[in-house]
């Protein structure tokens, strides 16, 4: 089935259990973007195509509720013009041979916003890298708070905690990990 997008853009900015499914349909009906992408751009392999689009749903995301979308074009438009600038991304970043370096991560961060610059700056490999080696309650924790914008009580039901503030311990001590697996990494 599909939703119009101010259907789309009500769910995703309201955040929860309502984004992560408005996001997963979102991804499910465009996923034929990565699928086809071999015919425009034939220089990009299916994992970077596939990268391209995950970045594009981040990116779609983001500015959906940075209000940064204004209605202008469709949401299928705007996402394949996302997408696009993703792919040509990608291309000219294999065809320079440039490697990223981790120089550019700061020395020190104020914990609230170390997930989110991993996020923001759409490293969602590297960022899963990190949350993996965490275990799985913090990168359920994190993920759903910083990502999906779940409370702290919704956390608590969907992972069997006692509490909000049993989520609110146990993220600050994720968060701690987090930014000791950061600065281990730009050593």
């Amino acid at each position: 089935m599909e939703y119009n997008d101010d259907y789309m853009i009500a769910e995703i900015r309201a955040g929860g259990n309502r984004q992560e499914q408005a996001i997963k349909v979102l991804y499910e009906q465009h996923f034929h973007l990565a699928r086809y992408s071999r015919q425009k751009y034939p220089a990009l392999g299916q994992d970077d195509a596939v990268t391209a689009y995950n970045s594009a749903i981040i990116a779609l995301r983001r500015q959906l509720l940075n209000g940064v979308f204004r209605g202008e074009s469709s949401l299928t438009t705007y996402l394949n013009r996302i997408y696009s600038n993703k792919c040509v991304d990608l291309l000219r970043q294999k065809s320079s041979q440039r490697l990223e370096s981790m120089e550019t991560l700061p020395d020190r961060a104020s914990d609230d916003d170390v997930l989110q610059r991993l996020v923001q700056s759409d490293q969602l490999q590297r960022a899963v890298a990190y949350l993996q080696t965490l275990g799985e309650v913090c990168k359920q924790i994190l993920l759903d708070s910083e990502y999906w914008g779940y409370s702290s009580d919704e956390i608590a039901q969907r992972i069997g905690f006692s509490g909000a503030n049993s989520v609110n311990s146990k993220k600050y001590s994720c968060l701690q990990k987090l930014r000791q697996l950061m600065g281990q990494v730009s050593s």
